[in-house]
């Protein structure tokens, strides 16, 4: 009997075997571009000594000259909390806190000196002005004690000290119309189709630390950018947080990953996008990539697998990708 074949059918049989291939193929080759640029940054990628230095200096007069204890407690109360003073320190700067800023609590050294005299032991700021001047020539004997009072201080992302004069290892990157777009079509993205809050330059969100950029909230759905970022640090933020979204969207995901894990694959969701649209790299995110790889290896070695994170994150990437680029290419024909 003879058999008739539909050739309609076999060439359309044709066509999307040759596409799947196709597709196999691209998808190999991203991949190992991909692969090629992490280790390229990994083995690559040193900081500049002169940015240490700078950084250092520049450090030197803030939040380093707080005891360990306080600086445990600033810590606690701002996450990312870096170069702090206290109000009056910033004013004698030239610089002031901004109106509304709320300080983070500290223990302040305060020496008090003891008068001995006939009616007694007298704080000398309760002491009459002769038993002070007595005092002071040697005819009263005095004792001088050391106590901490509560005192307060404050980041300097709370003071209008301007970002743009921030070391350069805190840089909060510059402005850019097209970074910008995208990074406004990612919010869209994320809350239109991820049910993802995102909160852009907002005044009000709890991110005070100059060396906290933003956060994802697995809990509460949302991410938060700081204020603070110009257009390129601020795109390059908001990637890092939408790649932990994508990855450790939910509060068991998160809590039962490495931490240097999480960080490294939110990285490679970050970079991704800026190969995908042309968009450098910055040196913040190469650093960043970089110490939490090494800092994964040595934490976890039997679970130190990247290669397994740059595929789940190029995966989580190619699957959103499709709407994002149609949402890019509307923005910029």
């Amino acid at each position: 009997a003879a058999v008739l074949y539909d050739t309609s059918k076999l060439t359309k049989i044709r066509e999307e075997v040759y596409l799947m291939a196709e597709e196999k193929k691209n998808r190999s080759e991203e991949l190992e571009s991909l692969d090629k640029k992490i280790n390229e940054i990994i083995n690559g990628w040193n900081q500049n000594p002169e940015e240490i230095v700078e950084f250092l200096q520049f450090s030197s007069k803030f939040s380093y000259a707080y005891s360990p204890r306080n600086m445990m407690l600033i810590a606690q109360q701002q996450r990312g909390a870096l170069l702090c003073k206290s109000f009056k320190a910033w004013k004698e700067l030239g610089y002031s806190v901004k109106k509304g800023e709320h300080g983070m609590e500290v223990y302040v050294h305060t020496p008090i000196t003891i008068l001995k005299t006939d009616d007694g032991d007298i704080p000398y700021s309760k002491a009459s002005k002769e038993q002070q001047a007595a005092y002071d020539v040697g005819e009263i004997e005095g004792e001088k004690l050391s106590y901490f009072k509560k005192g307060y201080t404050f980041d300097i992302t709370q003071t209008n000290f301007p970002p743009e004069k921030y070391p350069k290892l805190l840089d909060r990157g510059i402005p850019s119309e097209f970074h910008r777009s995208c990074t406004n079509i990612l919010k869209e993205y994320c809350e239109e189709n991820l049910r993802l809050k995102v909160f852009l330059q907002d005044q009000e969100q709890n991110i005070k630390g100059v060396s906290l950029y933003g956060y994802h909230s697995p809990s509460e759905h949302e991410i938060h950018i700081a204020s603070t970022l110009q257009d390129t640090a601020a795109f390059s933020t908001l990637t890092h947080e939408f790649g932990h979204a994508l990855a450790h969207g939910s509060v068991e995901e998160s809590l039962n990953t490495n931490l240097h894990q999480k960080e490294f694959e939110a990285d490679v969701m970050s970079i991704m996008f800026c190969q995908h649209y042309g968009l450098e790299i910055t040196d913040e995110r190469k650093s960043h990539l970089s110490g939490h790889y090494k800092d994964w290896k040595k934490s976890d070695p039997n679970n130190f697998h990247p290669d397994k994170s740059m595929r789940k994150m190029f995966d989580l990437f190619r699957e959103h990708s499709t709407v994002l680029d149609q949402k890019i290419v509307k923005a910029f024909p």
